[in-house]
């Protein structure tokens, strides 16, 4: 019947359309999506009918079980008969501790029930996780992967397990498990969508397969074996598909019982119990507060501090940063200024070392450039830090500017962005080996011990660098600017408040002018603490539309929405936001979403020459909505923004 009525809607249908079919007299019987004149049916069960024809039908209800494993199960629109709702109270009061949720179906099917099924299980206290059914050959994997993050909504609270993709046998014909791919076209596909999830969550994604169909469709590709395994084999023991040695997860059975459905479920667990459950979930550092430093050098690759010799980064290579000496056990990231002495174009990623390394940077050079930018960095355990360059020989140096930790004092306020210093409407330019001193008593309060702030030097009349330190102490080795020339440069700093809640911007040589744009500061009395995570990207406009607004006076903005990975309550958000070959000279500003329609902004972030390729860091506070505006000056520019954290009470 699924095949005649496929082929009738094909007579009427354009290939690729989605269509509804009419609404079916039976309650049970539903509206599926239609997608090359294919009636896609099996979008509300949990997986493929195949599944269950390769596996012996009468797999039992429950499996023997080691002493460490971890009972679960996974669901669909299918456990919902008649619209009824599922106790999730009972589901977990019977000793299942966490769920697979199917959220979408190639580029055309949402649950319904997801968001609901995904709140009510860790409302009782259970892990819960999305999962994607794969259709590689309805769309790329690029495509399949946005739709699929932009509806689950991912959120890493400590109970949410890191996403799936859901890879075998195509449900809507016999004749082609494969999807119409080689297997080198699906290890293709398969990448593309994975790297994609990695990006935009900063995790490796959980691949679901099962062996026979990873051996007939991708060849026993061993690509993906840093991925966790989420095997499906209904019988005593699992076969594992090339690539990996064992299995994280494993689906037993489709014929599970368990209190608060009706029906049946697929039986899962997890290997290595709690711990290793607790390991699959997404997690946020725990709160902590800020301890600021005078800037502190802890990496030169040109004199060997925090390294054994002068040699630069190559192409492809890594340091490794140990700053367990520095700062205390306690710490959940470091706020380090990273400047690169690029001896050809090349780019520049800082991440928790022992981690996956992330899909984002944080410094992009030309060659001959000379640039820093602020990184603020999750640590793990060990508190060390990677450094990778991507091409050419490359000088990095590191400086310390402090940290956040679960017993630091330091609670931050973010405040709309404010100019606090133009020496070019002020004190005129700042000259050869000297300073000015920027008196911020009248903007923050008499507890604030630190400051954030976007330093600018514009103008240059020679090479030189700029650093801010707190006044009335010995001004340090460290820089936060670095200026080739007269154009316009920008470096977030995050800095120590010295005498009368002032601090000292010092130029080394010519003369240049200096602005500085305040976003906020750090007290020891309220405020909020900062949650650092893995770094997320949370938009490119490369390959997400955004709409972009007029503003008066000139320049467009776009709204950007965090309310997935930022929790509600949050005041502010850490980004590495990067600028990309705009058609004309510009600047790009962020700041919060208080208005339906963007003013223009008096502050900037980011300034860019023609086709220039640019990062920096930014501290913003966020709109009620958790979003905020992304001003664009002039012409047309692309935008990336790699979220690092956020700070929340």
């Amino acid at each position: 019947m699924r095949r005649l009525l496929g082929a009738v809607l094909a007579a009427v249908v354009s290939a690729g359309a989605v269509v509804a079919l009419a609404p079916a007299a039976n309650a049970e019987e539903r509206e599926y999506p239609v997608v090359g004149g294919e009636v896609r049916d099996n979008v509300d069960r949990t997986h493929s009918p195949r599944m269950a024809q390769e596996f012996d039908r009468a797999a039992p209800r429950t499996m023997s079980a080691a002493a460490d494993y971890v009972r679960g199960i996974d669901v669909s629109r299918w456990q919902h008969p008649n619209e009824g709702p599922i106790d999730w109270s009972q589901v977990a009061g019977s000793g299942v501790r966490f769920v697979g949720i199917k959220a979408t179906e190639g580029h055309y099917y949402q649950n319904k029930f997801y968001a609901g099924d995904m709140s009510g299980a860790q409302g009782a206290g259970m892990y819960s996780f999305a999962y994607h059914f794969a259709t590689p050959n309805d769309s790329s994997g690029l495509v399949q992967a946005d739709y699929f993050l932009n509806f689950a909504n991912f959120t890493p609270n400590g109970k949410t397990l890191r996403p799936a993709v859901d890879l075998e046998w195509n449900p809507y014909t016999s004749t082609n498990d494969c999807y119409d791919k080689t297997p080198a076209q699906l290890v293709a596909w398969i990448q593309e969508f994975v790297n994609r999830v990695k990006q935009r969550t900063g995790l490796e994604p959980i691949i679901y397969t099962a062996a026979s169909w990873w051996q007939e469709c991708v060849g026993n590709s061993t690509a993906f074996g840093a991925h966790p395994l989420w095997v499906a084999s209904w019988t005593e023991t699992p076969a594992l598909p090339a690539g990996w040695s064992n299995w994280d997860l494993w689906q037993y059975s489709d014929k599970t019982s368990v209190p608060g459905i009706t029906g049946d479920v697929d039986g899962n667990y997890v290997r290595g119990g709690e711990a290793a459950l607790s390991a699959l979930a997404a997690k946020a550092s725990d709160p902590a507060g800020y301890t600021s430093i005078a800037p502190t050098r802890v990496l030169d690759t040109r004199s060997a501090i925090g390294v054994p010799t002068t040699t630069p980064v190559g192409t492809r290579q890594t340091v490794t940063l140990d700053l367990s000496a520095r700062i205390p056990a306690t710490a959940t990231a470091a706020v380090l200024n990273v400047t690169a002495i690029a001896g050809s174009t090349t780019f520049v990623t800082v991440w928790p070392a022992g981690s996956t390394k992330p899909i984002s940077s944080n410094l992009n050079l030309a060659a001959g450039e000379v640039r820093p930018n602020l990184v603020t960095v999750q640590l793990n355990a060990d508190r060390r830090v990677s450094l990778y360059n991507n091409y050419g020989n490359t000088h990095l140096i590191a400086d310390l500017a402090g940290w956040y930790d679960t017993s630091g004092t330091g609670l931050y306020t973010a405040l709309a962005p404010q100019r606090a210093l133009d020496t070019r409407t002020s004190t005129g330019p700042v000259g050869t080996r000297a300073k000015i001193t920027l008196d911020l008593s009248s903007r923050v309060p008499e507890t604030a011990t630190a400051v954030t702030l976007n330093l600018t030097g514009v103008g240059a009349t020679d090479s030189t660098f700029v650093s801010a330190y707190p006044t009335g102490t010995t001004r340090p080795s460290a820089s936060n600017l670095n200026l080739a020339n007269a154009n316009a440069t920008s470096n977030l700093v995050t800095v120590q408040l010295g005498t009368n809640r002032s601090i000292d911007l010092y130029n080394h040589y010519g003369q240049v002018h200096l602005i500085a744009d305040l976003a906020g500061y750090y007290s020891t009395g309220t405020g909020a603490k900062f949650v650092a995570l893995s770094p997320m990207r949370v938009i490119d406009t490369r390959v997400n539309r955004v709409t972009w607004a007029a503003v008066s006076g000139g320049g467009a903005a776009f709204t950007l929405n965090m309310a997935g990975p930022i929790p509600s309550g949050a005041t502010a958000a850490v980004m590495n936001v990067t600028g990309v070959q705009p058609t004309l000279a510009t600047y790009l500003a962020t700041y919060p979403k208080t208005s339906s329609t963007p003013t223009r902004p008096s502050t900037s972030n980011v300034q860019l020459a023609k086709g220039q390729i640019l990062p920096n860091l930014v501290s913003v506070a966020l709109g009620p909505n958790r979003d905020v505006w992304m001003f664009n000056n002039s012409g047309s520019i692309h935008v990336i923004a790699d979220l690092a954290g956020y700070f929340a009470p």
